[in-house]
């Protein structure tokens, strides 16, 4: 609810005459406004009325069959019918405050919850995106398959230097530095160690010489390595103890698994390995079942940190990752970090962004998907949205105009009727309109489509 100062009030009526749901009125020189106590929304029988995320109430129009039972009740008496509507429910839109002049209108008092916290905190095997020419040479490596790369053609040399490793001539290598491998056949035993143990299958023999097939693309460039950033979402995920946090490490049990081992014969988790909790939970998209292997479930980091001494340029290391909260200027107040982040850590308001850093993992799924990469994150992965739709439903609208205030991109204005609509060849289904929308009036959808 909003108040007036009556120190500062003048009852000039800017206020009442901003508010779009009039719940604002001058009596006897005062200004007398909806107190959002909540009697009309439990009397209204036809549950018409409903409380928003803000603290208002707002009256769906398709629902109010005018019985005037929420008149009755209100003990301030600011609920009226006109033009064939309820008026007078505050739905704490916040319109009336910068229209008071003397800035009299102000909100009701309220017990902010300070967390313990002031910064989140993560602690895992991380990498210098810098320094990796993304070789793969890690992923070769890494006991759990907890590495993966956007792309690497097949059959081509990544300079992974795993045959340079088991070459016992020193027969392998670049002619110049930075140039492509080859073999120096004077050198070579013809042992053909290097092309058995090539991940990549990238080197040939044909009449006992060795060559070393060459990608057609930028291998440090067009791709990209994503990897378990030890946010351990998937063992919050996990029904059972198949997933667990032991000594600060994600630990699986495959007995535990009631999708895999299943000793306790409980009821499986999911229909199938792919709507499995654990690995939709995942916000790298590394944790996959494989049930051909001996350890079913892949793309947990051990931390075992073979990753790290096998990496040759150092860009493999143990890394402290914090966030203070900061956001970028660019921020819409969109509202899509609150909807995926799976903790319920983020809250977008008026004000701005607000954490909870008591619950926050630093899963950085409310980076990978800001539309403007106003919160900062480590991973290269970004989920961009690729198509939406978006409508407003002007049974709802109370005509307080926060959408088309909240919008940059000039996609809402009213039509001739004077209703408001979305422009879908502007709007880009951000939601920022949705998220100041006080009556639940828009909806959004929205698919998402990764991308490094």
């Amino acid at each position: 609810m909003f108040l007036s100062n009556p120190g500062k009030c003048d009852s000039s009526g800017n206020c009442v005459e901003a508010c779009p749901t009039d719940a604002i009125t001058i009596r006897d020189g005062k200004v007398v406004s909806c107190i959002t106590c909540g009697k009309c929304e439990n009397v209204c029988p036809n549950k018409a009325i409903f409380k928003n995320k803000f603290g208002g109430y707002v009256v769906d129009r398709t629902k109010c069959n005018l019985c005037g039972m929420c008149q009755k009740v209100c003990p301030v008496d600011v609920i009226t019918v006109k033009d064939g509507k309820i008026m007078g429910m505050c739905s704490n839109c916040g319109v009336c405050v910068p229209a008071c002049q003397n800035d009299a209108r102000m909100p009701g008092p309220s017990k902010a919850v300070q967390p313990e916290n002031q910064m989140a905190s993560r602690v895992n095997v991380g990498t210098v995106h810098e320094d990796c020419i993304e070789c793969g040479r890690c992923a070769y490596f890494c006991p759990s398959n907890s590495i993966k790369f956007s792309y690497i053609e097949p059959g081509v040399c990544t300079k992974c230097d795993l045959c340079i490793d088991v070459c016992p001539r020193d027969a392998i290598g670049p002619i110049e530095e930075g140039g492509a491998y080859q073999v120096d056949m004077a050198k070579c035993a013809l042992c053909y160690k290097c092309l058995i143990e090539c991940p990549n299958d990238a080197i040939t023999a044909k009449h006992l010489q060795l060559e070393i097939n060459q990608p057609e693309y930028d291998v440090e460039n067009d791709t990209r390595m994503i990897a378990c950033i030890d946010c351990e979402l998937c063992a919050d995920a996990c029904p059972t103890d198949a997933l667990q946090v032991v000594n600060k490490r994600v630990r699986y049990d495959v007995d535990l698994c009631t999708l895999c081992g299943n000793e306790n014969g409980e009821a499986a988790c999911a229909d199938d390995f792919a709507h499995a909790p654990c690995t939709n939970a995942c916000p790298q998209g590394v944790l996959e079942f494989v049930p051909d292997s001996k350890i079913t479930l892949e793309g947990v980091c051990v931390v075992c940190g073979g990753c790290i001494t096998e990496c040759k340029y150092d860009a493999r290391k143990f890394m402290s990752t914090t966030w203070n909260g900061e956001i970028g200027p660019q921020c819409l107040k969109c509202g899509i970090c609150e909807e995926v982040c799976p903790k319920g850590a983020i809250t977008v308001n008026d004000d701005g962004v607000s954490v909870n850093f008591d619950e926050c993992v630093l899963c950085e799924k409310c980076a990978m998907h800001c539309p403007v990469s106003a919160i900062p994150k480590t991973t290269p992965l970004k989920m961009k949205i690729a198509s939406g739709y978006s409508m407003i439903n002007n049974n709802l609208c109370i005509g307080c105009n926060r959408c088309v205030d909240a919008c940059i991109f000039k996609a809402i204005s009213p039509d001739e009727d004077g209703n408001l609509t979305i422009n879908h060849d502007t709007c880009i289904y951000c939601g920022a309109c949705k998220t100041a929308c006080p009556a639940r009036a828009i909806k959004i959808q929205r698919d998402f489509e990764a991308q490094i």
